[in-house]
């Protein structure tokens, strides 16, 4: 049977296996590595579950690979019942955002298949109509080892600036096939592990896994749909994938340019927006538009002279065929952190009277950026908390008396559309304070006059 908990809840076992796949190394890298790891948002590494599968390299420049050119491996854990539910769900884990923090990520356990733990869970989305979720499925499980939201694609491997400056090793090279990772293993599902006969589909995933979600729901769709299987509910359900188009507090741009020190390290003040990092992972990992690209076609129309907005979730969502639900803070923990530049600490949020107005706008920005999701006639729905959170606790966060997770599901079974399935929190941080107020909600993040929990 497949293991259900409470949507994203954080697992002891995660900081088990990245433990262990940490010390799996013979030594770290000697390369300055800034990439954007985030906080581990991960509820399938549970005790349990099924041993990965990898997928041959038989394709030539078109194989599966990990950022270091191994082979890629997935996790399938069957349903026990014979349930035709599927869950598709896509890891969170950051981006890499040039050359050099792409070389650093593939000697780690974002970045390579030899670091992949020995078993791994996966917890279905598929919503029961009181709120849970459903005991039984068939989930398919994608670790992400490409930095580039299953999105990239490049026939060579990519040489990696060497020498001092970047303590890179002469000859080091990455590899960008996150598309072919994402297209193999449903291809993969699809002819051996009984695909075929999905009748329900729900594509998932969280943080870069929720980017993911926005840009691959369709393709995942249309290939379970191209491989014979009678579909009848589809939906996808991006967590925390809404990442803005915006600046961050400094103005700054990373005018030092890719592959140095300054360009991804958040805490030295010269740091790049994440809109430039997503351009420079656009073109890095080369990616493109139709069939045999992972972006939308639409989009591109759209945005002929800015074909990298349509790897950021505000601008591509109009064009996503799936009906989706999305769950996002407004006050998005990693976003105020890594977007905005905040600082490196949670607290500095609590204790910088200009840092707190720089998040109060943020907040703002955001709803303008998602006012277009959902809404009268959209078959999209949202739930929008004001929680200072990236692993919100959406099982207990409640609007329109009801939870993230219920609305979800009211959604999922048409009992809302429209206007009635958007839920949004237009409350200051944490709904005016309150939430800190209650021990359940202490992974929202301090600010002003409340108390940081440990």
């Amino acid at each position: 049977m497949v293991a259900t908990r409470s949507l994203l809840a954080l697992s002891a076992a995660v900081a088990t296996a990245v433990a262990t796949a940490s010390s799996a190394q013979s030594s770290p890298p000697s390369a300055t590595c800034n990439y954007s790891e985030e906080e581990e948002d991960d509820r399938n590494f549970e005790g349990g579950g099924s041993p990965p599968i990898f997928l041959p390299q038989d394709r030539g420049s078109r194989s599966p690979a990990a950022l270091d050119g191994t082979p890629y491996g997935f996790y399938h854990v069957p349903s026990a019942t014979n349930s035709t539910k599927w869950t598709v769900y896509l890891q969170p884990g950051g981006w890499c955002y040039d050359e050099v923090d792409c070389y650093c990520r593939s000697q780690m356990h974002y970045g390579t298949s030899t670091l992949l733990p020995k078993t791994a869970g996966c917890s279905c989305m598929n919503p029961n109509e009181d709120g849970s979720m459903a005991r039984d499925c068939n989930c398919l499980y994608l670790p992400y080892l490409d930095g580039g939201s299953f999105s990239g694609h490049r026939a060579a491997p990519v040489p990696v600036p060497a020498g001092g400056a970047t303590g890179v090793p002469a000859g080091a090279t990455v590899t960008f096939r996150g598309l072919a990772n994402l297209d193999g293993t449903v291809a993969h599902a699809l002819a051996e592990l009984g695909m075929r006969g999905a009748t329900e589909l729900v594509v998932t995933g969280a943080s870069a896994g929720g980017l993911s979600t926005f840009l691959h729901a369709d393709r995942v769709v249309a290939a379970v749909r191209a491989g014979g299987a009678p579909l009848v509910k589809v939906a996808a359900a991006p967590v925390v994938g809404y990442f803005l188009d915006a600046g961050n507090a400094a103005g700054s741009t990373g005018a030092t340019g890719p592959n140095t020190q300054a360009w991804s390290n958040i805490s030295g003040g010269a740091a790049a927006n994440y809109t430039a990092w997503m351009e420079y992972a656009f073109a890095m990992q080369n990616m493109t538009f139709g069939p045999d690209g992972a972006l939308h076609p639409g989009c591109e129309a759209k945005h002929p002279t800015q074909p990298h907005l349509c790897f950021m979730s505000p601008h591509m969502q109009e064009f996503i065929e799936t009906p989706f639900f999305m769950f996002n803070s407004r006050f998005d923990e990693w976003q105020l952190l890594n977007e905005l530049q905040t600082g490196t600490s949670r607290q500095h949020m609590a204790d910088d009277a200009a840092v707190q107005k720089d998040v109060i706008g943020y907040g703002a920005l955001f709803l303008d950026e998602v006012a277009p999701v959902g809404g009268a006639g959209s078959r999209n729905g949202a739930f929008i908390t004001t929680c200072i959170c990236h692993s919100c606790p959406w099982s207990d966060l409640v609007l329109n008396n009801k939870t993230a997770d219920e609305h979800y599901a009211d959604w999922f079974y048409g009992k809302t559309s429209g206007a009635s399935a958007k839920h949004v929190d237009i409350r200051m941080p944490n709904g005016d304070g309150t939430l800190n107020e209650q021990p359940k909600y202490t992974r929202c993040d301090p600010f002003p006059n409340q108390t940081w929990h440990e």
